[in-house]
């Protein structure tokens, strides 16, 4: 999904390390940062961030290992959600960090 993204933004395909260290917690970050701005509540942060990953693991497994069954699916799914820790950790870091300053305390009420 997050690959796709970049392909029609950047018009060619990036870096794997930009796409996982920079662009997908940017953008991670600022979709979860708007649903607790809406929700007023920053535990829907984490669960955007880890249902926003599984999403994107899917897609990306299904994509690459359609045709080879059931089981490896699943696997892959597991080892591509694994894989994905460092990113979604720096996510959690610039999302919480984002909710917990100041200004979104009083300007939004995020809890």
């Amino acid at each position: 999904m997050f690959k796709d993204m970049a392909f029609y933004l950047f018009g060619h395909e990036i870096d794997p390390f930009f796409q996982l260290f920079i662009f997908e917690p940017i953008i991670i970050t600022i979709i979860a940062v708007l649903v607790a701005m809406v929700t007023k509540k920053a535990w829907t942060m984490a669960l955007v961030i880890i249902l926003l990953n599984i999403i994107d693991n899917v897609i990306d497994v299904n994509f690459l290992f359609g045709d080879q069954g059931i089981g490896t699916i699943i696997t892959q799914n597991i080892a591509f959600f694994f894989s994905n820790f460092f990113s979604m950790f720096y996510e959690f870091v610039f999302s919480f960090l984002l909710a917990g300053l100041p200004f979104m305390h009083k300007k939004f009420g995020i809890a």
